[in-house]
């Protein structure tokens, strides 16, 4: 991991250590973070764990998936 410090992808102002360090693959700085409303988009997707054509109930699990909303330059 590099100590260089990071640019926010939205107003460019400089990236807190902290929070590279708990999300290590954020590009933006908390304020413009907040007023995105987040950086990422959480989805839960169910997994299929039943045979193709079988009529059985499945009671499998979700998993989550994460999506980055676009960033945008602020003006």
């Amino acid at each position: 991991m590099t100590n260089d410090p990071q640019e926010c992808a939205r107003c460019g102002a400089e990236i807190p250590a902290e929070r590279i360090e708990a999300l290590p693959d954020t590009r933006v700085c908390i304020r413009c973070s907040q007023e995105m409303g987040g950086e990422f988009d959480v989805y839960a997707v169910p997994e299929r764990t039943s045979k193709d054509g079988s009529l059985k109930k499945n009671y499998g699990s979700y998993s989550s998936q994460k999506v980055r909303k676009p960033i945008r330059p602020k003006e």
